[in-house]
């Protein structure tokens, strides 16, 4: 069975970033007319409304990327629609709204990124070694 025969609305899918070392990217997955679509949000996107958070299918999603893993959330396609909805003029934003941090507005109903969280830790550390010397 394929990958993406598994996959399950409110899926978030962790895969490797396009063109980016040390990075992963997240989208989650909506079930829609028996197809699989993902949402994400991604610096390389516009929608109409000028945000960053769009829809692709699954295929076009991990297109030159590899997946790194799934978790299954149980998060329902309405809320996957009401936080796409409201976060639809959201700009991506390194420090204030990346791809982490809509997943986890959908699936905890808050914005947090562990990964951005681990670079604000390592340039404090960074910081605090040059005025140690």
């Amino acid at each position: 069975m394929k990958l993406i025969e598994k996959l399950k609305t409110g899926d978030v899918i962790y895969c490797t970033c396009v063109d980016v070392p040390l990075c992963y990217h997240l989208g989650i997955v909506h079930e829609k007319n028996n197809k699989k679509i993902v949402y994400h949000n991604s610096p390389y996107n516009k929608n109409k409304y000028g945000g960053s958070v769009c829809v692709e299918t699954y295929e076009d999603f991990v297109k030159n990327r590899e997946v790194l893993k799934i978790i299954r959330t149980g998060v329902g396609a309405e809320r996957i629609l009401k936080v796409s909805k409201k976060c639809k003029s959201d700009i991506w934003d390194t420090f204030f709204f990346n791809c982490e941090d809509y997943i986890l507005e959908v699936v905890e109903n808050h914005r947090r990124s562990d990964v951005r969280d681990a670079y604000k830790i390592a340039a404090l550390g960074i910081l605090i070694l040059y005025f140690i010397d």
